[in-house]
């Protein structure tokens, strides 16, 4: 090798590079480090006006020590990127398709909408959360440094998810995805199915055994246990003319979120609240007697999310 080039590889090594088991020297070697192309102009890497890199200058012209500015290595360029990457993943607050209707010291519901052949900006979701689709649809899921995976969602179907990711939604199917989030302000330990499977595990449902033991009149459960968390209780409840929600002395905080076919006339305290339909929601305080009506004496369906933990709290 020419002293020049043995000097040249020397110099382009530096610390990085040391930790490698085998050097990278030689003519070969010296010109792969070299000819690494820059990082792509645009989206993550430098604008198109500076894709003209000026060559580098004579080591007499480099700094006073005689050290030549080392190249990237390929992890620099790597955490250059997932960088850039970060920079771009929005809060969920800050997500345009996802309105914040009700937050507290338990919960932060937003009501999300994607419109077809839309899509969600990259968010975060750093907490748990538990979400209802309202109307069935299909939506392609894209989590940051995994494939992307195709959903089908049913109309009502919940979705338990620890959180910890950044996703985005696309809604390539041209049909409208709506759902309720529901991020969960305090750890929630261990997740268990009751009567619908809602994470990988066995069902427990105390509806299975009590079933065969009622009269046909009565075969439809008005309170379907869906999942509990060591920190809340999911229920799916039904309301019909004449077959009303009804607790005196609530022990836990509660969340009521409307379903599609809800038609609800909420009660606190003996006093009207409010008319509900699909997606709308309302906070029922623990110790406050509450009443909740199908006022169209059909049948309305919503999710009523229990708060453990919440028991002598006042809100």
């Amino acid at each position: 090798m020419k002293p020049a080039l043995y000097l040249s590889c020397a110099l382009l090594i530096g610390p990085a590079f040391h930790a490698q088991s085998t050097p990278i020297c030689g003519e070969q070697g010296l010109a792969a480090i070299v000819s690494a192309p820059p990082p792509v102009p645009g989206h993550y890497g430098p604008s198109d006006s500076d894709a003209q890199t000026p060559a580098p200058a004579p080591l007499s012209q480099q700094n006073p020590a005689g050290s030549q500015a080392q190249e990237p290595t390929p992890q620099d360029a790597l955490a250059a990127r997932v960088t850039a990457v970060q920079k771009e993943v929005v809060s969920l607050n800050d997500e345009p398709h996802h309105q914040i209707l009700l937050q507290n010291e338990f919960v932060h519901v937003y009501s999300v909408s994607v419109p077809p052949l839309d899509a969600t900006l990259i968010h975060k979701h750093e907490l748990p959360y538990l979400a209802v689709s309202l109307g069935a649809t299909d939506v392609k899921n894209a989590v940051v440094g995994k494939p992307e995976t195709y959903l089908s969602l049913q109309d009502g179907q919940v979705t338990y998810v620890p959180g910890g990711f950044a996703h985005s939604l696309r809604t390539d199917a041209g049909v409208v995805f709506r759902s309720v989030t529901m991020e969960l302000a305090k750890p929630q330990g261990a997740a268990r199915n009751v009567c619908k499977q809602i994470v990988p595990g066995p069902l427990a449902c105390p509806q299975e055994a009590a079933k065969g033991k009622k009269p046909a009149a009565e075969a439809a459960d008005d309170d379907l246990p869906y999942f509990e968390t060591d920190e809340l209780r999911v229920d799916v409840m039904t309301v019909s003319g004449g077959r009303d929600y009804v607790d005196a002395t609530p022990k836990q905080n509660a969340l009521l979120v409307a379903l599609t076919n809800a038609a609800l006339d909420v009660n606190l305290a003996g006093e009207h609240t409010s008319f509900l339909h699909g997606g709308d929601v309302v906070w029922l305080p623990v110790g406050t007697h509450r009443r909740v009506v199908d006022f169209l004496g059909t049948h309305s369906s919503f999710l009523l999310v229990s708060f453990k933990d919440s028991a002598g709290v006042t809100q």
